[in-house]
């Protein structure tokens, strides 16, 4: 049957009632009580006011009885089930579990301060190493007798770990959820806080790589996600960079430089390509970022941290926060910046948010113009000496006075600028000089002595080797002769210019060019205005006409983008859809993938367990979530080799000192073996006689006991030998009967087995003369339906013969009335062709008779020759309005046709379709229109000819051309 449900309010109730008794057994069973509660089915459903008590008090059993499993499985299963309704509740558990494990090591460090308090002065056992056998031993049976670590490590060490643990579960529980992003910040500066006060180093290392940067990963992968963190929101942005750069103080003052660097990368990640953060906060980034490259690098990275001063005093400035040392810290390490190159590092570049590799020269040059104003007097000082102007011969009284009086806060750029100095001193030096005493520079730097840049004659000779080695200086060093030799170059490829410049600047000052007159410049400055002049005309032409194109080009392009506008609309249309398909179909295989995910996570969780228990795996069950099955056998295998390698050198050691000791015991016995052989003689002698006289008497008083036997059974044989017989007889009456039954058995069965084969063979004979009556009755239907297919395929065939005969009379009639229709259509387009070159005729007639009115006032004109009126018509006639208008499209076409286009290809009468159009009917007086002369081309078709006035059509299929008139217009409605 199902467990019985009990309701959560009675559970915490009850589990009140238990611990009020006080005892460990009323703890656990309360804490029992609780977990029922949270492994319930119905917990989901369970009210939040109902909830938070009861998640209250299993935190409290959870934090008092050490119980961290429970405690993550029992905020998980809360989270999932009130993250829907309450945050907020949830976020008063998270604190809760964090108060309550603070507050246990706040207890735990009070009592340890207690008893180190109550310890005697003089201490039982005084160590040196706390951790020595007798201090172990001490710690193991002597409770009462302890010092200061064993204490702290019994107390302190278990609330310490505990509170690490409350902050890493709490973690776990707030990630990858905005609505807990809150929380899950505060919780994680409350870790911070925990590991600068305890100097946990290697918890702050595994908070920062295992916990934060895997979050954020985890963050940026699944952003789809709901309620998902989403960092282009300025507001979880801030909150990130305000974590990531307390995240860097913590590890500036843990002394983690490693871990500072990539805090640094951290808070450049999320800051690389937006304008969203705060000046003060960039500021602060630059700040830790100079504290990291003075610390990490030394002279490799000087410039770097000479550009970090100055962007940290850009983004200072404009937070209004700027300290008073910041202007000579800037000028101060840009100064500080070893002379040679240095080596181009694009990773700090672009940790630096800088476009290029920053040199000396320029962040000197930089810096005094910004800052030279700003610092004080001994700065200023001291870059007029090193960089305005350095006089080898005096710079170390100039400088000694001024490092002297140099303020406290730049104390520690004094080093750098020693060494700057020393290798501005020498290449100076290496200018004048091929070689130079060791002396002599000791004498040019003298005046140091009793400052901080004090240099014997070791500190000169390591700075040489530093330098030549860095690339500052081309030198070399007789360690015999006590001097300095400088290699200059063999070629100088700028040596040549350099010497031609120097000497045409010379010829410059001492002989000038003659400058030119006043009218030669006022002349030249003409010209020079006139070209100036058609310049700004041509280009204002040019702009009135790019402002011609740029018009039309806009134009064209509003047009371009109405129409492009009214696609992309459509196209965001469909794509919206598409993408709502998409996010549909996506979300779909994220819910599969999740449920595999999770399936797999359980599947590993459960082996993981199940191989936990019974020993074959050890591992911390909180980072198996990440793990599936076959990593999880992988751990397992790995865990077994690991094992089975330790066991082998365990084995392998242990065999070799066991080998040590046999030998040793060897040669320590082999004296001893001779008195060993003869004492064993003489015992293996006694014990050999003891065992003879012991083997003698066994086999007489066994003898003795068979003798007895014997006579004991001897009397019983006549009586043995009559009841055997009486068997015997017995059971051969027995054997008999039963080989009787058994013969008529034999019979029965042989008579069965012939009537069963008589019977088998009568059927299969039955059974083998229907099978041939069967065959005889298939084959005759068989044939009986092929003679009835082979009578349809005939009246098939049959039918077919008149079916194709009827086609073929129906195509002959329709031949017949084709023909005859194309014969009405021929006369018909014939008598159009007339009734058109009657109304041309009439036409032309009318035209001239017209003509002749407007030239000779009405007088009497003799008619054209004939020629001359064939003449004007070589072109094709036109067709005449009412003959285009009468008729449907036979009487156009055959109007068409009769006006110069191609005749049908169906009249009996027509050319062929290679032929050239016909000519035009003849006129009235018989005479014939001229053909071209030779060499002459023929007009071409749908081209207007000058002074011709006629149209020549072409088209595909022929067609009517256009009325022509050399005087005037054509008469008539014409559509031309």
């Amino acid at each position: 049957m199902p467990p019985i449900y009990v309701k959560p309010e009675n559970a915490l109730k009850r589990s009140e009632e238990l611990l009020a008794l006080g005892t460990p057994q009323s703890q656990q069973q309360a804490f029992e009580n609780l977990v029922e509660v949270f492994q319930s089915k119905r917990f989901k459903h369970t009210p939040v006011p109902v909830l938070e008590p009861i998640m209250n008090k299993f935190i409290d059993l959870c934090v008092s009885m050490s119980r961290k499993s429970h405690i993550r499985a029992g905020l998980l299963n809360y989270r999932n089930a009130v993250q829907s309704t309450s945050i907020q509740s949830i976020e008063n558990a998270l604190n809760h579990f964090i108060a309550k494990a603070e507050e246990r090591l706040a207890v735990a460090t009070e009592q340890a301060k207690q008893e180190v308090a109550a310890l005697p002065e003089t201490p039982v056992v005084d160590d040196e190493l706390p951790l020595q056998p007798a201090s172990l031993l001490l710690d193991t049976f002597v409770d009462s007798a302890g010092d200061r670590e064993r204490i702290e490590r019994r107390l302190i060490a278990p609330a310490q770990k505990f509170c690490w643990d409350a902050y890493d579960i709490c973690l776990d529980v707030a990630k990858g959820n905005d609505r807990l992003e809150v929380v899950y910040q505060s919780i994680a500066h409350r870790a911070f806080n925990f590991c600068k006060v305890h100097q946990r180093k290697t918890d702050f290392r595994r908070l920062c790589e295992q916990r934060l940067r895997k979050d954020l990963a985890n963050a940026a992968k699944y952003a789809h996600q709901q309620h998902a963190v989403n960092l282009a929101d300025p507001e979880t942005l801030s909150r990130h960079l305000d974590t990531r750069f307390l995240q860097l103080e913590t590890a500036v003052e843990l002394e983690l430089w490693q871990e500072a660097f990539r805090s640094v990368e951290d808070v450049h990640g999320l800051v690389a390509g937006k304008k969203s953060a705060k000046p003060s906060m960039m500021a602060n980034y630059y700040e830790k970022l100079t504290q990291i490259f003075k610390a990490e690098g030394g002279k490799q990275t000087a410039v770097f941290h000479a550009a970090a001063w100055a962007r940290y005093f850009q983004y200072a400035e404009r937070a209004g926060s700027v300290p008073e040392k910041a202007s000579g810290c800037v000028l101060l390490s840009a100064l500080a910046v070893p002379l040679g190159d240095v080596e181009s590092k694009q990773r700090l570049v672009a940790l630096l948010n800088l476009p290029k590799m920053p040199t000396r020269d320029a962040l000197v040059k930089d810096a005094a113009a910004k800052h030279l104003r700003r610092v004080p007097q001994e700065i200023r000082q001291l870059y007029n000496i090193l960089e305005v102007d350095f006089q080898p011969l005096k710079a170390s009284k100039l400088l000694a006075p001024v490092i002297s009086s140099l303020p406290a806060e730049y104390q520690s750029y004094l080093p750098a600028l020693r060494d700057v100095v020393l290798s501005r001193l020498l290449q100076e030096l290496s200018q004048v000089y091929d070689t130079v005493t060791l002396s002599h520079v000791l004498d040019l730097v003298k005046p140091f002595d009793g400052t901080a840049w004090a240099t014997d004659m070791p500190a000169l000779e390591k700075f040489l080797m530093t330098a030549a080695r860095r690339g500052d200086i081309n030198a070399s060093v007789d360690h015999v002769a006590q001097s300095i030799s400088f290699v200059t170059k063999t070629t100088d490829v700028n040596r040549l210019s350099n010497l031609a410049v120097c000497l045409y600047n010379t010829i410059q000052y001492l002989n000038p060019a003659p400058t030119t007159t006043r009218a030669e410049a006022f002349a030249q400055a003409i010209a020079q205005a006139e070209e100036e002049r058609k310049a700004v005309a041509q280009r204002r032409q040019i702009v009135t006409k790019r402002r011609e194109l740029l018009e039309e080009a806009n134009a064209r392009r509003e047009r371009e983008e109405t129409t492009a506008k009214a696609e992309r609309q459509k196209q965001i249309a469909e794509e919206n859809a598409r993408r709502e398909k998409e996010l549909a179909r996506q979300g779909e295989i994220d819910r599969l993938q999740k449920q595999m995910d999770a399936t797999r996570r359980e599947e590993a969780r459960k082996l993981a367990e199940s191989l936990a228990a019974t020993g074959a795996l050890k591992i911390d069950m909180s980072k198996v979530e990440d793990l599936d099955s076959n990593e999880v056998l992988a751990l397992q295998v790995q865990q077994l080799d690991k094992e089975k390698r330790d066991l082998n050198d365990r084995l392998r050691i242990v065999g070799k000192r066991v080998d040590h000791l046999e030998r040793a015991m060897r040669k320590e016995e082999r004296h001893l073996l001779a008195d060993d052989y003869e004492r064993q003689k003489q015992t293996d002698k006694v014990s050999h006689e003891q065992a003879n006289k012991v083997a003698r008497e066994i086999a007489i008083a066994q003898n003795q006991a068979a003798k007895e036997l014997k006579e004991r059974l001897a009397r019983m044989l006549p009586d043995y030998l009559e009841a055997r017989k009486e068997v015997e007889s017995q059971r051969e009456v027995e054997f008999q009967q039963a080989r009787e039954a058994a013969q008529r058995k034999i019979e029965e069965e042989k008579a069965k087995f012939r009537a069963s084969v008589i019977a088998r063979r009568k059927a299969d004979r039955e059974r083998r003369e229907q099978e041939r009556l069967r065959e005889e009755e298939e084959e005759r239907l068989a044939k009986e339906r092929a003679e009835a297919e082979a009578a349809a395929a005939a009246q098939e065939e049959q039918r077919e013969a008149e079916a194709r005969a009827e086609i073929e009379k129906r195509n002959a009639e329709a031949a017949e009335r084709a023909a005859k229709q194309r014969a009405e259509r021929d006369a018909e387009r014939a008598a159009a062709a007339e009734a058109a070159r009657k109304q041309r005729e009439r036409e032309e007639e009318a035209e001239r008779r017209r003509a002749e009115r407007a030239s000779g006032g009405g007088a009497y004109r003799r008619p054209e020759p004939p020629a001359a009126a064939a003449a004007t018509s070589t072109s094709p006639a036109p067709v005449a309005p009412t003959a285009v208008k009468a008729g449907g499209w036979r009487d156009r076409l055959a109007a068409k046709q009769a006006g110069g286009g191609e005749p049908s290809p169906a009249s009996p009468a027509g050319p062929s379709p290679t032929t050239s159009p016909a000519p035009a009917p003849a006129p009235a007086n018989g005479t014939t229109s001229p053909a071209p002369a030779q060499g002459e081309a023929a007009p071409e078709r749908g081209v207007f000819r000058p002074g011709r006035g006629s149209w020549s059509a072409r088209g595909r299929g022929g067609g009517s051309t256009p009325p022509t008139s050399t005087r005037g217009g054509a008469a008539g409605g014409s559509r031309w």
